[in-house]
C-alpha cells in the first residue's frame, strides 16, 4: 500500500542501526593528527598521510543480518560492503582486519557458521585481492538465553593516489544529476525492511556476486581519479530509498539539506517497497554535473557496471519526490534529517531518565 512505502522510511532511519551515530562519533577525536579529509558519517574515512599526496580510506561493516540466514553468503557481504564503502570516496582496497564473534564452536550449528562465514570472507578476499593482515577471534560468547549472533566485523583499508580526487558521500549541488550503478532485484531478505517494518527475520539474503562487486570498486576508482563524480554511497541497510535520503539530508555537520526529484525505473515490475527498500549487493548511488554524464556512462559501459538514470538533486531544503509506476512519493528532508540524526540521542535521554529515576 502507498501509506506502507511512505511511512516506512521513518521508522528505517529512526531505527539505531540504519540512523546516524553522530552521537557516538563526536565523544571521540576523529581528526586524526587534523589529518582527516572525511570524517566520520559517510562511507569511509579518508586521513591525508603527511608529507604525501595520498590518502588512507577506512570502513568497518558487519551485516550481522545476513550471516545468521547464510553465515557463507554473509562473510562475502561483509568484505564486498567494507570494499565498497571505501570504493565509494574513490579508494582502491587494499587488506582487512577482521574480528570474528561467534558462541560455542562445539556445537555443531555454531560450528557450521563460523566455518562458512570464514569460507564467505576467504572467497571476497581473493576475488578482491585483499589480504587478511591480522584480527581476532573471539568464541564461546554465550549467556543463558543462548549465543550471540554471528558477528564476523570486517575493517578494510584502501589505497587513494590523489587526496584532493576523494568523494563524498552527500549530493553537493541543485542541478546534479543522479544515477544508480548496479541493478535492483528487489531482495528483502534478512531486510532492514523486513526486521523494522514488517517485524519478520527470515529469507534468503541478498547474494553477492563478487565478479560485479570487482569491477564496480574499479569503476568507482576510475571515476573519482577523472574528477567525474560529485558524490557516491553505497546502497546498504535499508536499500535504495535510506541511501537517497542519507545522500540528501547531508553529512553530519551540514547547514541544511538539499531535495532530490527521482524516477526509479521498474522493468521487472517489482512491488514498490520491493524495489525501493530491497538491499541487492552490489549498487551506489552517485550525483554528478550534467556535463559528465556521456563520459560516466561510456565508463559504465567499459567496466560492465549497469547504469540506470535517476534524477536531479534539488534546492536546499527542498523535498524528497520519488516516483515509482504512477504512484509518487514525497518527504520533507528537514524532517527526515531530525529523525535521522535524532533518532540516537532521543534514546539515549531516555535511559538516562530511567536510570535517573531508578536511582
Amino acid at each position: 500500500a502507498k501509506t506502507d512505502v511512505q511511512g516506512a522510511l521513518a521508522l528505517l532511519l529512526d531505527e539505531p542501526t540504519v540512523a546516524s551515530k553522530r552521537w557516538v562519533f563526536e565523544q571521540y577525536d576523529s581528526t586524526v593528527q587534523g589529518e582527516t579529509v572525511l570524517g566520520p558519517g559517510g562511507d569511509a574515512g579518508v586521513l591525508h598521510l603527511p608529507g604525501t599526496g595520498f590518502g588512507l580510506a577506512v570502513s568497518v561493516d558487519c551485516p550481522e543480518r545476513y550471516v545468521g540466514l547464510d553465515p557463507y553468503e554473509g562473510g562475502k557481504a561483509a568484505v564486498a560492503e567494507a570494499a565498497r564503502n571505501v570504493a565509494c570516496t574513490g579508494a582502491r582496497p587494499l587488506g582487512i582486519t577482521d574480528c570474528l564473534n561467534f558462541g560455542n564452536p562445539e556445537k555443531p550449528e555454531i560450528f557450521f557458521q563460523f566455518r562458512e562465514a570464514c569460507r564467505g570472507i576467504a572467497d571476497a578476499c581473493r576475488a578482491f585481492d585483499t589480504p587478511v593482515t591480522g584480527g581476532n577471534v573471539s568464541l564461546y560468547n554465550e549467556s543463558p538465553t543462548g549465543a550471540i549472533d554471528p558477528t564476523p566485523t570486517v575493517g578494510m583499508v584502501g589505497l587513494l593516489a590523489d587526496i584532493t580526487c576523494r568523494v563524498p558521500s552527500h549530493f553537493q549541488a541543485p542541478g546534479d544529476r543522479i544515477a544508480l550503478l548496479g541493478l535492483c532485484r528487489g531482495h528483502l531478505g534478512g531486510s532492514m525492511y523486513y526486521g523494522v517494518v514488517r517485524d519478520f527475520s527470515g529469507g534468503p539474503p541478498p547474494p553477492v556476486d563478487l565478479d560485479g562487486e570487482r569491477r564496480l570498486q574499479d569503476l568507482l576508482v576510475a571515476l573519482a581519479a577523472g574528477r567525474l563524480v560529485r558524490s557516491a554511497h553505497d546502497c546498504s541497510d535499508g536499500g535504495l530509498m535510506v541511501a537517497l535520503t542519507e545522500a540528501a539530508i547531508g553529512e553530519a555537520y551540514a547547514r541544511h539539506t538539499v531535495g532530490a526529484t527521482v524516477s526509479v525505473p521498474n522493468p521487472s515490475g517489482l512491488a514498490p517497497d520491493a524495489l525501493l527498500y530491497g538491499e541487492d549487493a552490489g549498487r551506489v548511488v552517485i550525483s554528478f554535473a550534467q556535463e559528465q554524464t556521456a563520459a560516466i556512462a561510456a565508463l559504465a559501459i567499459k567496466h560492465g557496471v549497469p547504469l540506470m538514470a535517476l534524477g536531479e538533486v534539488g534546492p536546499a531544503g527542498g523535498e524528497l519526490a520519488v516516483t515509482v509506476d504512477l504512484a509518487t512519493y514525497r518527504w520533507p528532508t528537514t524532517e527526515l534529517r531530525r529523525i535521522y540524526f535524532d533518532a540516537i540521542p532521543r534514546r539515549m535521554s531516555q535511559n538516562a531518565l530511567a536510570g535517573a529515576r531508578e536511582s
